[in-house]
């Protein structure tokens, strides 16, 4: 009889990060563009769109900024698009500032680096947790 071999599966824990949560008066092209010239970061517009299961499969748009040097992973994310808000329960939220991967911004001087740039109204923070789209993202 031969024997059974055993398989012992370890599974990290998901690491949170930060969301920052924008009410301003730009479009997102314009806010990316802001965002650059302050932070010295460089945003672009993503080739492929996300979907959320339960948003009735719309495809969401989205701006990312990857430095591997720096060790970052940003994304931008409109809240409201093709005539839907992507999370009602922070509908008054225009963007979502993702900081998957944030080794180089301290995150109080990051939020009031933002606070300081024209057409932003208030930023907020939250975590990975309080969302569900952090992980539809394509890097």
């Amino acid at each position: 009889m031969t024997r059974v071999k055993k398989i012992k599966l370890e599974l990290e824990e998901e690491i949170e990060f930060p969301i920052l949560g924008i009410s301003c008066a730009l479009g997102d092209h314009r806010l990316a563009w802001e965002l650059n010239t302050k932070l010295s970061v460089g945003f672009r517009k993503a080739s492929v769109c996300f979907s959320l299961p339960n948003k009735n499969r719309k495809m969401m748009s989205y701006e990312y900024y990857i430095h591997e040097n720096d060790q970052c992973k940003f994304f931008l994310v409109k809240n409201k698009q093709q005539a839907s808000v992507l999370f009602t329960q922070n509908e008054k939220l225009d963007f979502f500032l993702i900081l998957r991967e944030n080794y180089k911004y301290d995150i109080e001087n990051l939020i009031n680096s933002l606070r300081e740039l024209n057409g932003i109204v208030a930023v907020f923070p939250f975590s990975s947790s309080d969302f569900e789209f952090s992980e539809y993202l394509n890097d």
